[in-house]
């Protein structure tokens, strides 16, 4: 294992099943623990890199849903060409864009969607990874819409088949729940950053 953070914590999930929304609670729980968190994205690089080549501006790709998704089939077709050259190019970046990597504790990566994603980061780091699920009806309610070419995409389904998930998180509006949920995973990574 390189040196890295003392756990990174990848996040998989459909579209608007609530990554962001988890990924933040993780975060707000963490901090108050005391414990060093950074959060980052697969697709930060893509989208700063892509951004570059066309003209768009890389942080509203990022963070800005309808700015995105005026682009994103092509920015998805554009990504999968480059790592078709280099399968874990965005996941390297990722990782080497994050300031004193080893001082911190849980490394959140936001949105890990294929099995290169998965392999690249337990190869490299203290790994666990986590499924965000939300029923059909909930995603809708929360604006998603079917789009060919990207929900159909590996993209979005390539991890659909991984049975590996260390927790399964689901986000469909029982706090209950989600809340039952999160301190497991705590407990978990309390064992491993200790």
């Amino acid at each position: 294992m390189s040196d890295g953070p003392k756990v990174l914590l990848g996040f998989s999930g459909k579209r608007k099943s609530g990554k962001d929304y988890i990924s933040d609670k993780v975060v707000e729980k963490a901090e108050s623990l005391g414990l060093r968190i950074v959060r980052r994205g697969v697709s930060y690089p893509l989208k700063e890199e892509y951004g570059k080549l066309h003209g768009l501006d890389g942080e509203k790709l990022k963070f800005d849903f309808e700015y995105k998704e005026k682009v994103r089939k092509d920015m998805v077709v554009w990504g999968e060409e480059v790592r078709n050259k280099d399968p874990s190019y965005f996941c390297k970046k990722t990782v080497e864009a994050v300031p004193d990597l080893s001082s911190v504790d849980i490394l959140i990566i936001s949105d890990c969607r294929r099995l290169i994603d998965v392999e690249y980061f337990k190869s490299n780091y203290n790994s666990f990874f986590l499924r965000v699920e939300a029923d059909m009806e909930t995603r809708k309610e929360r604006g998603w819409q079917f789009q060919e070419g990207v929900d159909d995409a590996e993209s979005e389904c390539g991890l659909d088949d991984f049975k590996g998930f260390d927790v399964v998180i689901r986000n469909g509006g029982d706090e209950e729940k989600l809340n039952f949920d999160l301190d497991r995973l705590f407990h978990k990574l309390n064992i491993s950053i200790k």
